[in-house]
């Protein structure tokens, strides 16, 4: 996560057992790998609604483990989400 959020411009410091997150930054959009992780694919898709710019995240195909419906949901309220193929 802390990789995710630093590509974002999130200031944070990793910690052996979590993250110290400075607020208070002004998104911009990224490109991230989700590593397959659902979680992480998610967050990422809601730091990039509030980022300027776009944002690309590689790997979003597994917010399906655990929320189907997540772009569909994130369509009906108003997101611009282009979904591509790998």
């Amino acid at each position: 996560m802390a990789e995710v959020l630093g590509a974002f411009g999130v200031p944070c410091e990793e910690l052996p057992d979590g993250l110290i997150i400075s607020g208070g930054a002004a998104l911009h959009g990224a490109q991230v790998d989700s590593r397959g992780d659902h979680r992480i694919a998610m967050s990422a898709a809601l730091l990039g609604l509030l980022a300027d710019g776009e944002s690309q995240i590689d790997g979003a195909e597994a917010v399906d483990t655990s929320f189907p419906g997540f772009v569909a949901l994130m369509r009906s309220l108003g997101a611009d989400i282009v979904e591509e193929t790998p």
